[in-house]
This record gives structure tokens, C-alpha cells and sequence, in this order.
């Protein structure tokens, strides 16, 4: 704060030193008599005029003598010293002069130094002349002392300085606050009260409060120290207040206030009362027990009223309420509570008395319970008294018989009648069954004169579509006539709904579906269902499951409409009949049977090993994954197996035959059809018809073909295609095959007939490998009588040997081989040996053998490495030759042709050996056959007879042979 030193306070005369240690400033002179002193410029002394003023009042001078009476500066100057008792010092603001008569020296200045002594600053002050007054403005911190220095008389007033928001150290004393009394009344705001009366400051010091507070109640006060206090709700006793006074300069100290609040009666507060009772029926109804008062009083029932019943006092703050007869609701009591000072509180009590005996009112639902109920027209079993075709229903169209049933838990029985209704079955095994009886599908059916059978459409198509949820357990549902939508819930459920065009959802569990007459959607859900699109085949025959085409008995179908089914089989193995009209069957995930029976049905097995059925009809069906069957039936069917080794059977009708992916087996049956393997090792059966077959990518077999199909093995990276001739030439004729390419992969079939006349339209090839033609049989053997086929031979007939010249025919055996077994002894299929494989053109055309028949050869090798011209070597061992291959057939018939020895005959141009006896061959061939060869030979039963039927060459061992394949 800015603090000045006027020198107004003191009397003329008076020497100043320590005058003003409680503004921190001690002050001290040198020169004259040593003495700084007071003089008085309204009333000058000494003669000193020059010091009068009118406004300055007191200055402050360096007395000459020390007289106090006649106070009067000195002539000869000296120094006035201001000391400043403050810690970090001062700011020096401002000085004012009198008078400053310069006689000698540098003149009149101020030094100012710091607290260790060392100068801040030193600033000269100009005379003023006689009389003449000068105020010095200064901004000079950190000042501890100024030393005002005169060369001859003056004199100083006003010294201005800033403390710095500082107190002169151990200059300034705390108030002292007095303890003060303060009395009032409960909830009463008390008189103010000035607790700074009697309170002190040792300096003097102007006092002010800064603060006021009590726990028990709010404390209002003035700077000037006045103070009001306000108890807090219904306080009494003795309390405190605590205040805080300052004496602006950083003192300040606290005081305390007792205060005594005398208490005052309160009166008591009444609580809302909440009771219940039945109908008719008295309560105890406690009115004062939840009443409060402050005071802690006992609190007594003055009175209490209720014009809903009467009240009886219990004499303990109760009454017994008793509702008027025939009252129901909300009943009030209003009562007055007392204390001992006679004090009130009026309260409110309420009795919910319950309602009378009431006819129930129906809800629009026909409940059953958790037990074995049967529901139907005579059912009075709902608690609010709703009944089936009673014309109560409220929903969904009031007052008429379209009811809503919850059969709840148990195995219910439920018949729902008339109208449109809803039925939740619940828990448990129920039979529901909302049909009435009446049934006339949406669109009727004409009668014609072939099957006068017909009926009318149905004259109102809404008037009984219901609505069914199963529920859990194993539900037998049926709903008859009209669009009816089932849920038959969890459980292995039978639904039978009806006519017309319905949805189903088996939902999950085993389930057995019909759809019946109309275009239904049905979906089974998990589990393995079985679905009938068209009607039950258990309980009626279906006489509207005719084809669209002439059926024997009836004429084409005349509304082929009314059953174009949707359904789904979902998860699980499925079972699913699609019946009349064209249908749309999906079987879903599982390993499912579809048949779509009568007319052009889409028909999709998805995943799992599916058997697919067209039926009649111009069928599409797909296998999705798995290995599937697929089987189109009558008419021009579409079928793709997709993905996986699945089998495809056209049937009748010009088909269209996909497999798809892996390896497929394609079967084109009647019909001219048209078959593609796609990916994978397949095998294609065109069957009758002239058909268009291609292999696509893998190694595919094409058998059971004829004249004038098309055949297109395809190509990829690995593929080797057959096309297996065999039984493909006419009875009694024979075929010729035709390359077209040089690597004999391209050609076309000749027909012959029996009279070797072209027969039919040639079969055309491409990129086939392998051309199995039918030599096994078919093998042309030389005979006297010229070459005959190896099949016709027979015991008795005379073929040319190599060394025996015409021998007779002793024993002929034969093995069939089918391609499962092949596919179980692989080392048992057949070596197709190619035309001119052998050398010089030998065999004279393609010759098919069993692995282990074997074939003379003979040539400069034989000669070579092993000193024979001639040599029997076993077709398997001879694969190493351009030209000799282990093939894959589906089927082929070893023939065998014994002598009485061994011998070596011509076959196709190329010798051959005959059947030789062994242990090894003996045991393969059969029990009847190799008994057949005992007769004849019967030496051959011992080892030493066997060994006595010699080769007729000697036989080349594998690792022997294979210096001839080099």
C-alpha cells in the first residue's frame, strides 16, 4: 500500500526518531544539533519566514540549536535519514522540499541504498529559492534508507513510498476478538448482533469481519461486524458461531459467539396411509404409526372421517375400516394426528378394496391348460368362457367362428371347425385338425366324356385359411380346405394340409409332409422328412395326378396348375415326392431322395449323395456336391451332376447329360441324347438313339455306342480316352474302324450287316486314344475253313497250329470280368495290342488279351540274347512296345482254347499260344471249368502231369522281356 509521512500529527518542536515505527520507518539527522525536529510552517519561529505556508502544515528540519520552543533549521545544512523496516524494502514515490538556499557543495540530492548498504541510486534536487517549494517524483525500489542531504537550509514534507504489500517487520500486532452471547428461538432468525464492540487492535488499527459461520444454522454479517444467525429447522440448543476479524495489514484473528437457542413445540407431521382388502372385507388400517414429530412427542388420534365405509377407533392409532356394502376401488380416510401441546397434522389414508364377483368376459382366445385336453365345439374349458364356432371371436374379424386356440401344454386334441382359425398346439403331442369337412379347391377341375370326374370351384377361397403352430412334441396337424400356413414346430410332426395353395414349415425334427391339392411351399427344416407335395398316398389314391399328356383312362391333364409345388427339404436326409404338375424340389443339405414323378420338375439334391428322379415329364435336375444319381425318366430330361463322382441316367427321351466335375458315369439310355463328362475320368453310355457324346477333360470311356453317333473324347493335360466298340456292330455283322489323323485319334466306325452290306450312319470320333473294337471277344482265329471269331468256336472244331498242323479243339472256357473287378485286381484288365505293334504288320488288326496270354515272338533279339528264333512272351510283358497298353474297360470275356498240348496258333494274323494247364491257372479259372479240364485230362490232377504238359516255347521271364522293349 502507499504509505506518506505528512508531519502533521506532531506539535511544533517535537524531534522525530521512532514517531513512526508502525508505519515501518525509523528517521535520524546529522549537522546542527543532530536533531531531526518539527516545525511549523502556519506559525513560523526562529524568524524563519522562508518555511511559512498555507499548505504544507508540518515540515520536518534539521534543528540548528535543539531549542523546542523556538524550533528553526540549520543554516549550515546536515543530513535527515529515512530507514524503512520492511523486508524486501521499499518503492520510493515522491518527496516534497521548502526552501532549499544551495550555499556550498554539490548541492541538495537524495541517496538511496539497499538493505546491505550499497547505493540504488543518487539523485541531485534543484534549489527552489527562497521560500520556493519543490515536490520530486521518484520510482525507485528496494529501498532500506534515504539520506536527504542540505548544503545550507531546507526543509521536507510529504515523504511517499510504497510498501509493497508489506508489513513493517514487527510492526504490526493481531487483533484481540471477545467472546460474545447470542440468544433466540427455535426457527427463529435471531437480532443482529456487532460481535466487533468489544473487540481490540494494539496498533489501532480500523478492524473488519471477513467471515461468520455455524454448523448448526446459517450466519449472515457485515464488514462493519454486525451479525445475524439463523438456526437450522427445528434446532435448539447451544450452538457456536465463528468469525474472523482483520486489521488490514495482515492481522487478523478469530472470535467465537455462543449462542442459545430455546426451543419451541413443533407440530407433528401426518404420512399418507396405503391399505388393501377384498371385497366386502373389514382391514385394520394403522393411521398415525408412520406420523412424525420433531419434538419426539407421543402422538395421539384427534379424529378421522371416511364416506366410503365405516371406521372403528382400536384406541392404539388404528381403526378397522369396513367398505359400505357393495363399494369397490379406492376408498379415502381422512384423519387429524395430535401432540401433548395440543398441535395438529391432518393425513390421508387409501384402501384399495378389491372387485366383486364379475362374469368373465371372453378375450377372444379358447385356452386349453396343461393337461390332456380335447377342444372342440363342446369344449367350456376357457376361463373366460370363449368357445369354438360359437360366434364370439374377437380376432381377427369379430363375431364370427374364426377362433384362436392355445392348447397350452399337454397332448391336446383339437378340432377348430368353421371359419379361419388360429391354433398354437404348445407343449406336448396334440392332434390338430381345423377342417369342417367341406372340400372345393380354388380352381375346381372340368369333367371331360374319357373321365367324367370334375367338380366346381371352391364359391368362397377365404373362408377357411387357418393358421397352425405345432408347437414342441410330435404333432399330427391337417387343415383342409383353403390357403392354410402350418409351423409345425420341434418334434417329428405328420401335416396333411389339405387343398388349395398352403405353406409349411416342418420346422425341426423328423417329419412326414403332405402337401395335398395346390400350389403349396414346403419346407421340412432340420431332420430327415419326408414331403409329398401332391396328396397322401396312404389314404387316397390321387386322381388329379395325371400327366399333361394322353394317360390311359383319362384324358391330358385339364387344369395343369394346380399343383406347382415349392419345396425345400433342408438339412438332414430327405425323402421328397413331388406328384402332379411342374414342381420345384430342393433337397437340401443331407443325403436325400427326390423323385419329381409327374410332369417338368426342376429338381436341385444341393449337398450330400442325392438320388434325383424325373419321372415324367421334360425334367431339369442338378446334383450339387456329393456323389448323386441322377435318373431323368420319361421325356427330354436336362441333367447335370456337378460337382463330385455322380451318376446320370437320361431314360427315355432325347436328354441332355452333365456330369460335371470328377468322374462321372453318364447313361444316355432311349433316345437321341446329348452327354458331357466335363472334368474328370468319366464314362459315357449313350444307349440308344443316335447321340452327340463328349468326354471333356480326364480319361473318359465312351461304351454301348452305335451308328451314327457323334463322339468328342476332349483334351487336357492328362487324358487318354477309350471308346469301347464292343457289342456296338450289328448281330451277325461286324464294324471297321477309319483313322482319320496320323495319331490315330480322329476317325469314324463302318457298320457292316450280316450280309456285309454298310449298315446305318457311320460313328464319328475325335481325340479318342484308345479304340477298343470287339476282338475279346472276336479274336479271329485261322481254321481250315478260314478265320472264325474266337466266340463261335466249340469243342470238336479243327484250328491251324504252328507245329501240330490241323489240331482238334479239346476244352473252351470262358471268364467274364466285370469293371468292379477290375477296379479290385487292376493287374487282371486287359492289353490291347494295336495293328502292326508286333512288327511286319502284325497283329493284322487291333487284338485285345488277357494280361498274361502270350504271344509268340521272333526276331533277331530272341536270336541274340537268348540262342532261340522263337520265344512266348506275356502280353503284360510287352507294354514297353509302341503300340501295347494295359487298358480300362467296363467289362470283357477271357476265352480259352485247349488242346491235348500246348500249342501256338494264329490270331489275328499273329501267333498266339493256346490255354496251358498250371497250378496257378488252375486255381483261377473256376470249380466247374477246372473240372471240366480233370475229365479230359485227367493226369493233370497231379503235380507230375502238370509238369508234363510243356510249353510249346520257352516262356520269357519280366526281366527277360524287357531286353525285347528296349
Amino acid at each position: 500500500m502507499i504509505r506518506t509521512l505528512d508531519f502533521n500529527a506532531f506539535a511544533a518542536g517535537t524531534v522525530i526518531d521512532d514517531e513512526y515505527a508502525a508505519e515501518g520507518v525509523a528517521v535520524s539527522a546529522t549537522g546542527g544539533s543532530g536533531q531531526a525536529m518539527i516545525f511549523d510552517s502556519s506559525n513560523p519561529t526562529g524568524g524563519d519566514d522562508d518555511l511559512a505556508s498555507d499548505t504544507l502544515g508540518g515540515l520536518l528540519i534539521i534543528s540548528e540549536d535543539g531549542d523546542s520552543e523556538d524550533p528553526d533549521d540549520n543554516a549550515t545544512g546536515g543530513s535527515i535519514f529515512f530507514d524503512f523496516d520492511y523486508e524486501d524494502g521499499v518503492r520510493m514515490k515522491s518527496i516534497t522540499f521548502k526552501d532549499i538556499e544551495e550555499t556550498a557543495g554539490e548541492g541538495t540530492r537524495m541517496i538511496f541504498y539497499a538493505a546491505d548498504g550499497s547505493v540504488i541510486d543518487n539523485q541531485f534536487v534543484d534549489p527552489t529559492g527562497d521560500g520556493g517549494e519543490r515536490t520530486v517524483q521518484l520510482n525507485v525500489k528496494g529501498v532500506a534508507r534515504v539520506e536527504v542531504v542540505f548544503q545550507g537550509s531546507g526543509a521536507i514534507d510529504n515523504v511517499t513510498f510504497d510498501d509493497m504489500g508489506k508489513n513493517p517487520m514487527g510492526g504490526n500486532d493481531d487483533p484481540v476478538a471477545v467472546d460474545d452471547e447470542l440468544i433466540t428461538d427455535e426457527d427463529t432468525r435471531s437480532e443482529p448482533l456487532n460481535v466487533l464492540d468489544n473487540d481490540s487492535d494494539a496498533n489501532g488499527d480500523p478492524l473488519m469481519l471477513t467471515s461468520a459461520t455455524s454448523t448448526d444454522g446459517s450466519v449472515s454479517f457485515t464488514p462493519e461486524g454486525e451479525v445475524v444467525f439463523t438456526p437450522n429447522t427445528d434446532f435448539n440448543g447451544a450452538t457456536t458461531i465463528t468469525y474472523t476479524v482483520d486489521d488490514g495489514n495482515d492481522g487478523s484473528t478469530t472470535g467465537t459467539v455462543n449462542v442459545t437457542v430455546n426451543p419451541v413445540n413443533d407440530a407433528p407431521v401426518a404420512v399418507d396411509d396405503e391399505a388393501s382388502t377384498a371385497f366386502d372385507t373389514s382391514v385394520v388400517v394403522d393411521l398415525i404409526g408412520n406420523d412424525t414429530d420433531v419434538d419426539g412427542d407421543t402422538l395421539s388420534l384427534a379424529s378421522f372421517s371416511s364416506p366410503d365405509g365405516t371406521l372403528d377407533d382400536n384406541g392404539d392409532g388404528t381403526v378397522t375400516f369396513t367398505p359400505n356394502d357393495g363399494f369397490s376401488g379406492t376408498a379415502t380416510i381422512t384423519y387429524t394426528v395430535s401432540d401433548p401441546g395440543l398441535l395438529t397434522d391432518e393425513g390421508t389414508a387409501t384402501v384399495n378394496v378389491g372387485a366383486g364377483p364379475v362374469s368373465p368376459t371372453p378375450d377372444g382366445y379358447v385356452d386349453g391348460d396343461d393337461g390332456d385336453n380335447l377342444i372342440d365345439i363342446d369344449y367350456t374349458g376357457d376361463p373366460n368362457g370363449d368357445m369354438i364356432d360359437d360366434g364370439d371371436s374377437i380376432f381377427p374379424t369379430p363375431g364370427t367362428d374364426d377362433d384362436y386356440v392355445r392348447a397350452g401344454g399337454g397332448d391336446d386334441t383339437v378340432r377348430s371347425g368353421e371359419g379361419s382359425d388360429t391354433v398354437e398346439g404348445g407343449d406336448g403331442n396334440d392332434d390338430i385338425d381345423t377342417s369342417n369337412g367341406d372340400l372345393a379347391p380354388d380352381l375346381g377341375y372340368p369333367s371331360a366324356t374319357t373321365d367324367p370326374f370334375g367338380y366346381e370351384g371352391d364359391s368362397n377361397p377365404e373362408n377357411d385359411r387357418d393358421l397352425v403352430y405345432g408347437g414342441a412334441g410330435n404333432d399330427t396337424i391337417r387343415t383342409g380346405d383353403d390357403r392354410d400356413t402350418i409351423f409345425g414346430g420341434t418334434g417329428d410332426d405328420v401335416i396333411n394340409a389339405g387343398i388349395d395353395d398352403d405353406y409349411v414349415e416342418g420346422n425341426d425334427g423328423n417329419d412326414r409332409i403332405v402337401g395335398g391339392e395346390g400350389n403349396d411351399m414346403l419346407l421340412g427344416g432340420n431332420g430327415n422328412d419326408t414331403i409329398y407335395a401332391g396328396n397322401d398316398p396312404e389314404l387316397i389314391p390321387d386322381v388329379v395326378n395325371i400327366t399333361d399328356e394322353d394317360t390311359g383312362g383319362f384324358s391330358p391333364d385339364r387344369n395343369p396348375n394346380n399343383g406347382m409345388d415349392t419345396v425345400y427339404g433342408g438339412a438332414g436326409n430327405d425323402v421328397i415326392y413331388g406328384a402332379d404338375d411342374a414342381d420345384f424340389l430342393n433337397g437340401g443339405s443331407g443325403d436325400d431322395y427326390i423323385d419329381g414323378e409327374i410332369d417338368d420338375d426342376i429338381i436341385n439334391g444341393n449337398t450330400g449323395n442325392d438320388t434325383l428322379l424325373g419321372g415324367q415329364g421334360n425334367d431339369s435336375i442338378s446334383g450339387g456336391q456329393g456323389n448323386d444319381l441322377l435318373e431323368g425318366g420319361t421325356g427330354d430330361d436336362t441333367l447335370r451332376g456337378n460337382r463330385d463322382n455322380d451318376t446320370l441316367i437320361g431314360g427315355e427321351g432325347n436328354d441332355s447329360l452333365d456330369g460335371g466335375g470328377e468322374d462321372d458315369m453318364l447313361y444316355g439310355g432311349d433316345g437321341d441324347d446329348f452327354l458331357m463328362g466335363g472334368q474328370g475320368d468319366d464314362l459315357l453310355d449313350g444307349g440308344a438313339g443316335i447321340d452327340t457324346m463328349t468326354g471333356g477333360a480326364g480319361q473318359d470311356t465312351f461304351v454301348n455306342v452305335n451308328a451314327g453317333d457323334q463322339i468328342d473324347g476332349g483334351s487336357g493335360e492328362i487324358d487318354n480316352d477309350t471308346l469301347d466298340l464292343r457289342g456296338s456292330a450289328p448281330e451277325g455283322g461286324r464294324l471297321e474302324v477309319t483313322y482319320t489323323s496320323e495319331d490315330r485319334e480322329d476317325g469314324f466306325v463302318t457298320y457292316f450287316d450280316e450280309d456285309n452290306n454298310a449298315f446305318g450312319d457311320t460313328l464319328n470320333f475325335v481325340e479318342i486314344e484308345n479304340v477298343i473294337p470287339c476282338f475279346t471277344p472276336g479274336t479271329r482265329i485261322a481254321t481250315p475253313k478260314g478265320e472264325r471269331r474266337v466266340e463261335e468256336l466249340a469243342v470238336g472244331d479243327r484250328v491251324i497250329t504252328r507245329d501240330n498242323g490241323i489240331q482238334e479243339i479239346r476244352w473252351v472256357g470262358a471268364r467274364d470280368m466285370t469293371g468292379a473287378e477290375f477296379e479290385r485286381a487292376a493287374h487282371l484288365k486287359p492289353v490291347l495290342i494295336r495293328q502292326g505293334a508286333l512288327g511286319n504288320d502284325l497283329p493284322e488288326r487291333d487284338m485285345m488279351v488277357s494280361p498274361n496270354h502270350r504271344v509268340l515272338v521272333a526276331n533277331d533279339k530272341t536270336a541274340l540274347y537268348f540262342e532261340e528264333r522263337e520265344v512266348l512272351v506275356a502280353a503284360k510283358h510287352l507294354t514297353g512296345l509302341a503300340g501295347v497298353d494295359i487298358v480300362d474297360v467296363s467289362s470283357t470275356t477271357y476265352i480259352h482254347i485247349m488242346f491235348d498240348r500246348h500249342e501256338v496258333i494264329l490270331s489275328d494274323g499273329a501267333w498266339t499260344e493256346s490255354f496251358q494247364p498250371g497250378d496257378m491257372t488252375l486255381a483261377g479259372i473256376g470249380e466247374e471249368q477246372r473240372n471240366e479240364i480233370l475229365e479230359l485230362f485227367p493226369e493233370l490232377a497231379t503235380t507230375r502231369g502238370i509238369e508234363g504238359y510243356t510249353a510249346a516255347r520257352r516262356s520269357l521271364k519280366k526281366h527277360e522281356a524287357k531286353l525285347l522293349t528296349k
